[in-house]
């Protein structure tokens, strides 16, 4: 007892500063870490942004936390040849990437389908191979390589005269595995489609007489064009009209500088730290030192 009275003050500041480092931790974990991963689950922080936002927000998730299970999905959508390297440089050979929960990345196997418009199975190892096969070529070369290997002869992108092609696949109803045409193949063929520049209603109108797939073609084309326009500015494929930047050469306002917005964030906060450390000060109670009186 007589030890702690003579140590506590040391106490108590070693456990002032246990307690302001495991917050500081915590607080660099929740606000900055964990950040991207709370936005994206967040239905109204989802339906009030962009999917441009929503994808910057799940690669600063993946780069930061990792690779989560839904992860896959995204990334196959909106992801291109960087991305697809980055999933090689990760997975571990001899892994497989189609479970939930496996020993390798959760469903990476779709996204890898989706990037390349191919399919090398569910394995690392075959996808790895694939790889060192491949890895030269664009995205857009892959593409274009997907289709050939399921038999259509598509450019990437396409002429006019394979866009009966592209809304065939579009249009395929097969359920049969070997003749079904995979999802991931689908929305190639309908983002080949849309980033060409296809307009669906006039070549509707100028081709009334076409086969019941293409109809069905036509009609997945603009159920998928409501979920991914091009205007969303993500999933684009490299060949796609790229849209001026309205804000280019346009200066903007001193508010939205780095340095203004720095003095102001400061001011904001250091100000009012400021005020209350001397407002403290002010309770503080002065030392009156007494003079003892003169003997007599």
């Amino acid at each position: 007892m007589k030890w702690l009275k003579q140590h506590w003050r040391g106490l108590t500041r070693a456990l002032a500063v246990l307690l302001i480092c495991v917050g500081g931790f915590c607080a660099y974990w929740w606000f900055y870490k964990l950040s991207p991963c709370r936005r994206t689950l967040n239905p109204e922080w989802y339906a009030s942004h962009s999917p441009r936002e929503y994808w910057s927000q799940i690669q600063k998730d993946i780069h930061r936390v990792g690779w989560s299970h839904d992860a896959g999905f995204t990334v196959g959508a909106y992801g291109d040849k960087s991305w697809m390297k980055w999933i090689m440089d990760h997975v571990e050979p001899g892994t497989r990437l189609d479970g939930c929960m496996g020993d390798g990345l959760a469903h990476a196997d779709g996204a890898l389908r989706s990037i390349s418009n191919q399919d090398a199975g569910e394995g690392a190892d075959a996808w790895l191979a694939w790889w060192d096969d491949n890895k030269s070529k664009s995205q857009v070369e892959w593409i274009s390589d997907g289709f050939r290997q399921r038999g259509f002869e598509v450019d990437v992108p396409p002429t006019s005269g394979q866009i009966p092609a592209l809304l065939a696949v579009l249009g395929n109803s097969e359920t049969n595995e070997p003749t079904a045409i995979p999802g991931e193949m689908k929305y190639n063929a309908f983002r080949c489609l849309r980033d060409s520049g296809f307009e669906p209603m006039p070549y509707a109108l100028s081709n009334r007489t076409v086969s019941a797939e293409i109809e069905r073609g036509l009609m997945q084309y603009a159920r998928r064009e409501r979920h991914w326009p091009a205007a969303c500015g993500v999933g684009v494929l490299a060949f796609a009209k790229k849209d001026e930047d309205p804000w280019e050469g346009v200066a903007l306002p001193s508010m939205m500088e780095t340095k203004f917005q720095i003095t102001a964030k400061a001011l904001s906060v250091g100000l009012p730290l400021l005020g209350a450390a001397l407002l403290t000060c002010t309770f503080r109670k002065r030392k009156v030192n007494i003079k003892p009186e003169p003997k007599r």
